[in-house]
């Protein structure tokens, strides 16, 4: 019998089903940019066009992941949680809808949109987290870590170059002054799980995991300039910026559409590697150039900052003591355990049979 897996091929009609539907969203992108860029119909329908088809696309995407993770995989919970904060996005969206169509006023801040959009974060960063449906408990952690220490790397960079003193110079209560925050913020923390799924995600989840991740870029690029738009009253519905969000949610349709017509099999989770155990601290490098510039030019760095800066230290020292545990019990293993958790022996090459002496 064959010592090796036979490689696993797709069926032409699955196939076929990804194809078109990655037609269908490229060319739904193009069409809704360009009804945008050009104002077609005036300005009250490139409005419907903008609030309708950001509404579309998010449910689009909340069924193909809910479809996703009705099939039997390791990766199931990670689909569930992404169709259900797809599914929150649309329900703040068809809120904004309602008050930019239907009553024809402009949207309060803050309002329902804004509850459906901010649960769609932690739903989301918990989907990522999941992926790529790692088994073992220690990569988990291991990954949950990381996201952590990217994201508060991250948020310490920016609140002491832009969001602290967006922060202190902003006028009205505090309720708004958190949620002008948390959309920047939330960014920050879904593009540090990004970087963390690119080192870590496996040969198997590649292609659906890569488009979770464009999708989840480009839907960040667009809240950001949302943010700021905003924040300097720039902002006004139907922007080409919007482009990002209806992009986004189809990326991430496409990527449980890739996943859905795929073969059903686990994924195998990816090994560590140089990349993976280096990348978390390339931000904390970020942190001490940031603070040691503000601290050369007399800048002062506030409370907020400091606890972000410690909570760091902590981050990086659960994470190297759970590396060291690691290495301990690998040491104390017997050789030929070792060997054997490497990997299967079927995915190692053997000896040439006519070549072994019996």
């Amino acid at each position: 019998m064959d010592r090796f897996e036979a490689p696993v091929t797709v069926p032409a009609d699955l196939r076929r089903r990804f194809v078109v539907g990655t037609v269908l969203a490229g060319l739904t992108t193009f069409v809704f940019l360009l009804w945008i860029v050009l104002d077609i119909g005036g300005g009250r329908v490139t409005d419907g066009v903008d609030d309708v088809g950001e509404l579309i696309a998010a449910l689009a995407a909340a069924v193909l992941c809910g479809m996703t993770a009705l099939r039997p995989s390791s990766s199931r919970a990670g689909w569930a949680l992404l169709a259900a904060s797809s599914l929150s996005w649309a329900a703040g969206e068809a809120a904004w809808t309602y008050f930019d169509l239907v009553k024809g006023v402009q949207v309060p801040f803050p309002s329902l949109a804004d509850v459906g959009y901010l649960v769609a974060v932690p739903l989301a960063c918990a989907a990522l987290l999941l992926f790529p449906g790692s088994p073992r408990a220690r990569h988990r952690i291991l990954g949950l870590l990381d996201g952590c220490i990217i994201a508060t790397s991250l948020l310490f960079a920016s609140w002491a170059t832009i969001l602290g003193p967006l922060y202190r110079a902003h006028h009205g209560g505090v309720l708004k002054q958190v949620l002008s925050l948390a959309y920047p913020m939330s960014d920050v923390v879904m593009m540090s799980l990004v970087i963390i799924l690119i080192a870590r995600v496996g040969q198997q989840a590649r292609m659906s995991v890569g488009l979770v991740m464009a999708g989840v870029v480009a839907f960040a690029m667009a809240d950001s300039a949302f943010s700021y738009m905003t924040e300097v009253n720039n902002y006004g519905s139907g922007t080409f910026l919007d482009t990002g969000w209806v992009a986004g949610y189809l990326l991430i349709g496409l990527g449980a559409l890739r996943a859905m017509t795929s073969p059903s099999r686990d994924v195998v989770p990816a090994q560590d590697t140089s990349i993976s155990l280096v990348v978390p601290y390339v931000p904390v490098l970020v942190v001490l150039a940031v603070t040691a510039v503000q601290l050369v030019r007399g800048r002062h760095i506030d409370p907020a900052a400091w606890t972000m800066a410690f909570a760091l230290v902590v981050l990086v020292l659960g994470r190297e003591v759970l590396r060291l545990r690691d290495l301990a019990i690998i040491a104390r293993r017997p050789p030929h355990d070792v060997d054997r958790s490497q990997g299967p022996r079927s995915h190692r090459p053997e000896p040439d049979s006519a070549l072994v002496i019996r």
